[in-house]
């Protein structure tokens, strides 16, 4: 009997320790870091059932107001004493704040090599105020300790912001064995404090890497602006190579260095986009489509007219870069997000990236236009959002559903950076008053 009793208590003992790992696990199915209530608010990509795109609530008040670009508030300025602003990336964390991201360039608004800090501004109140200045990058007091162009991906797993910068000789400056560096910057806690560079250039090209092929590589840098992670966790940037020692924009290439890790390891796609002509593109940006396909669309290096490419195997290969007509492009660079989609509930498929469209072998780069689509790319409508000259964007999903732009504004390829928030009403003209929930059909 006595062997009994201490039997049931032990057994009831388990049986309660099993429920309380099983109930853990689904508060936290990614891990210890976030819970699954939190990850609804990170981002276009938060989930890995269901279609890509936003899968927070959308308030009759963001679909049925008109959400206008007369809102926009000057972010970064062009100039402020001895410094310049350029290279806008716009983040919404899950704890609401926004983050507006820059290059500041101390006494000259040129690229690489100059010098350069990446700093950031927060907001609390979904874009209509902005803290001062901080820094991402270590301060610099040279060139040879400058980052600039910085690309991010907020790590839904983790809640954890990763940035990787470029820093040392320019694009066109560099060579394998002196190759523009390429390293990776994490925050662990919503970008108040970021962690020293980690430099990963061995990993991607230059004469210290072990691939045969990439160790010969000239230059490389990641697209500046937002990158994107996969529904399965994978993140990926987009690479613009110079294979060579040649100058030639024609020639630069869109390779994919991506991880699978959080940020700590990275590799490289086997190939990249190339146009029928043999050229390639500039800076780029990747989407992942309702089916899984990715979606490259490129700055491009030839023609002026957005090139499209696709991926079937997360990143790995690509195909046939197609040069669209309806994207005329000034070979600007621009975000490109997968705002809502069917899969999800919403009503719609809705695709939209943001670039200007006057060639600058025309004039300055100007005229920048929302460009959106309703099925995965196939084909695109616009609304143009300034009618001046203008330069670089980044845009992002923000927490109550509405779009989020910061831009360079104002001058060709030059800021000042505005933050602009709209909605579908506005940019269709009232066309398109959603999104709005559906039920999803039961296959």
């Amino acid at each position: 009997m006595k062997k009994r009793f201490i039997f049931i208590p032990l057994a009831i003992l388990i049986v309660i320790a099993g429920v309380l790992i099983w109930a853990c696990e689904l508060r936290h199915p990614f891990g210890m870091g976030l819970s699954a209530e939190l990850l609804e608010g990170l981002g276009p990509y938060m989930s890995e059932s269901g279609g890509p795109g936003y899968k927070g609530d959308i308030s009759a008040q963001t679909t049925n107001t008109y959400i206008t670009k007369s809102t926009k508030v000057m972010v970064f300025p062009l100039k402020e004493g001895n410094d310049y602003y350029r290279i806008p990336t716009l983040v919404q964390l899950s704890n609401g704040d926004l983050l507006a991201f820059a290059d500041k360039r101390i006494g000259s608004i040129g690229d690489l090599p100059n010098k350069i800090e990446v700093v950031y501004k927060r907001s609390k109140d979904n874009g209509k105020t902005w803290s001062a200045q901080q820094l991402v990058s270590p301060k610099c007091t040279s060139v040879d300790n400058s980052y600039g162009d910085a690309a991010f991906i907020l790590d839904r797993k983790t809640g954890n912001i990763i940035c990787v910068v470029a820093s040392g000789p320019g694009f066109k400056q560099s060579t394998p064995n002196k190759p523009i560096r390429i390293s990776v910057i994490k925050s662990k806690n919503n970008g108040e404090t970021w962690e020293q560079p980690v430099d990963i250039t061995s990993q991607i090209y230059g004469s210290a890497c072990k691939d045969p092929v990439r160790k010969t590589w000239y230059a490389a840098f990641t697209s500046s602006g937002n990158g994107v992670q996969l529904r399965n966790g994978r993140m990926l940037f987009v690479l613009n190579v110079r294979e060579n020692s040649e100058w030639n924009a024609k020639l630069f290439r869109n390779y994919v260095m991506y991880s699978d890790d959080g940020g700590d390891t990275w590799n490289v796609s086997k190939n990249y986009p190339v146009h029928s002509d043999g050229s390639g593109g500039n800076e780029a940006k990747i989407v992942e489509l309702n089916d899984g396909t990715l979606l490259m669309a490129a700055r491009p290096g030839g023609v002026f007219q957005r090139y499209l490419a696709k991926s079937t195997d997360n990143g790995e290969t690509w195909g046939t870069a197609e040069p669209r007509k309806d994207l005329p492009s000034s070979s600007s660079n621009g975000d490109i997000i997968y705002y809502t989609s069917t899969n999800n509930g919403w009503d719609k498929n809705r695709l939209i990236t943001m670039f200007d469209t006057v060639p600058y072998s025309v004039s300055p780069p100007a005229k920048p236009y929302l460009f959106y689509s309703y099925d995965d790319g196939n084909t695109w409508r616009k609304f143009m959002i300034e009618n001046g000259q203008a330069g670089y964007s980044s845009l992002a999903i923000l927490n109550d559903g509405s779009i989020g732009i910061l831009a360079e504004i104002g001058g060709a390829w030059n800021g000042p950076i505005y933050f602009m928030r709209v909605n579908m009403k506005y940019i269709t003209a009232g066309k398109d008053s959603g999104p709005f929930k559906v039920k999803v059909k039961q296959k």
